[in-house]
């Protein structure tokens, strides 16, 4: 093998091993969701899953207008920037009553589990501490 071959050889090899070491950026959008209206749910904490890449909640509420009552499932960003908002792995509670805030689904459709789809803007929990943005404005995380 020449030495210009072994230099193109290391080359690409470096190059592709340092490639994958980089995050991936193929992480999923926030574009299935309407971030220009904000869904306001009063109810009751049935699932708080503290997981990465996302914490997810499902809360069996009323909603303040047109959208459903009933489930929902609320997707948020990962457990690390929750942290940096004031969040904590036991901040929900099942049987919590708390008033939250999410943006619905762009196209109105029933998930597989029965649930509608929102993506957390704000909750006020059980001891009135609000956490997220819950003036009723507002867009989910993009994270």
């Amino acid at each position: 093998m020449t030495a210009l071959k072994k230099i193109s050889s290391i080359a690409v090899a470096t190059a592709i091993t340092s490639l994958s070491a980089l995050p991936s950026a193929a992480h999923h959008s926030t574009a299935a969701f309407d971030n220009s209206r904000v869904v306001k749910l009063e109810g009751t904490i049935t699932q708080f899953r503290w997981i990465n890449p996302h914490a997810s909640i499902k809360i069996n509420g009323v909603t303040a207008g047109d959208d459903p009552d009933g489930v929902w499932t609320v997707e948020m960003t990962a457990p690390n920037v929750l942290l940096n908002e004031g969040w904590t792995r036991t901040a929900l509670k099942q049987g919590d009553k708390v008033t939250m805030f999410v943006n619905p689904l762009r196209n109105k459709v029933v998930l597989n589990d029965g649930s509608t789809g929102g993506l957390y803007v704000g909750v006020i929990l059980k001891d009135g501490k609000p956490l997220g943005r819950t003036d009723g404005t507002g867009a989910g995380s993009d994270r």
